[in-house]
């Protein structure tokens, strides 16, 4: 018999196969072959995360009304055709279709499975190991992603199209594991949010809590400067002169790091508590001026990304999840990956721009001194909101 209680193991089986993505290492390198500019690649990455601002808060808000399993399968079905349409793709247009319905397949999935975990351990009783829990389903991803990573490298060694279909083969298998989710008990959905102006009011709802608010946003800044740095990551190995056999490697350690983080995220959680989201923010500006002299010595200083954002993701993603009720969970952390989108869209075919026009080393300062200034009034925000009383 499927209980709420299989779910944390096949969501952990999830986990496994979405991030088992073997064209990541390589990916940048595919469009270049096909003849993108860095421009068009920042371009490209600027329509999926439009798409994904425009889907990630409606999704989440049908996570909540309609279901957490229904919403999975259609999540994992888009994926799959997506990374389908990457294998006929012969132009840029092509690149789009399939980066819009990637899109809409990931933001089905983001903050579904989260709440879907969640709901699950409150289920059996679990609460307290959310947390826990939530790291461990992160480093799974990252682990997974790093092998995939390695063997996407030597894939690439014999064609840059042959870990494509690969990517759709294991893409293709999260569709039966989400099949046989089983629905978790919830709150019942109230009734004045079934409609979009239901949508705006959880949203209304989510900022005029101050600590949400800020958590949200700070958050959304630090994982945004993550995001565009893993567009930068190929370009700044190749100028740096790594062979592509060992982008592969290369790839598996960074995400091996960030699994490493999210597992041990907690015990980090327990000691530096809310502040950890301070100290983050100065690393990231640390890591993208150190990471823009683009030389053999800098690589490893990538490595700060993946700790930032194997860290940064679960304690925000456990802190959220502590402020919500379950009816509006997967529509509010929607919404944190709504903001982290809408600030990659503005930023990343501008930083695409000038590393075309002008060269990585600046478009990489670029990005540090943006998200250094943007981040100095988030962690004013949030600083100020964890001495006022939450609403």
């Amino acid at each position: 018999m499927r209980t709420a209680a299989n779910n944390i193991r096949l969501l952990m089986i999830l986990q496994i196969l979405k991030s088992f993505l073997v064209m990541i290492p390589i990916l940048v390198l595919f469009f270049q072959a096909k003849g993108l500019s860095m421009t068009d690649i920042m371009l490209i990455q600027a329509i999926f995360s439009a798409v994904m601002v425009i889907a990630e808060v409606p999704s989440g808000y049908f996570s909540d009304l309609l279901g957490r399993r229904r919403t999975m399968i259609i999540g994992t079905l888009c994926s799959t055709v997506g990374f389908g349409i990457y294998g006929i793709a012969q132009n840029t247009t092509h690149f789009i279709i399939a980066e819009i319905i990637l899109a809409v397949g990931i933001s089905f999935i983001s903050g579904t499975d989260s709440a879907m975990l969640f709901d699950s351990l409150a289920e059996t009783h679990q609460e307290a190991q959310s947390l826990q829990k939530e790291g461990q389903q992160l480093s799974v991803g990252n682990f997974s992603e790093s092998l995939a990573s390695i063997a996407g490298g030597f894939l690439a060694m014999i064609s840059l199209d042959l870990p494509l279909f690969v990517q759709v083969f294991f893409t293709a298998l999260s569709v039966p594991v989400a099949w046989l989710l089983v629905e978790p008990k919830r709150h019942i959905a109230v009734k004045s949010h079934t409609t979009m102006r239901g949508i705006l009011m959880i949203v209304r709802e989510t900022f005029l809590h101050k600590q949400l608010r800020a958590l949200l946003l700070l958050s959304g800044i630090i994982s945004a400067g993550t995001l565009t740095m893993v567009w930068f990551v190929q370009p700044v190995m190749k100028q740096a002169g790594v062979p592509l056999w060992l982008f592969g490697f290369s790839w598996a350690i960074l995400n091996a790091t960030a699994g490493f983080a999210s597992f041990h995220a907690h015990r980090i959680e327990k000691y530096a508590g809310e502040k950890t989201f301070i100290v983050l923010s100065f690393l990231l500006f640390f890591s993208y001026m150190i990471t823009g002299t683009i030389d053999l010595w800098s690589i490893p200083f990538i490595l700060l990304f993946s700790c930032i954002r194997g860290i940064g993701n679960p304690i925000a993603t456990t802190y959220i999840n502590r402020y919500i009720t379950s009816d509006k969970r997967a529509t509010i952390l929607s919404v944190r990956m709504l903001i982290m989108r809408m600030i990659f869209v503005i930023i990343a075919p501008l930083m695409g721009y000038i590393a075309d026009k002008f060269s990585l080393h600046i478009a990489l300062y670029g990005c540090g001194l943006l998200f250094g200034i943007l981040c100095v009034p988030a962690i004013i925000i949030w600083n100020k909101s964890l001495h006022e009383s939450v609403l």
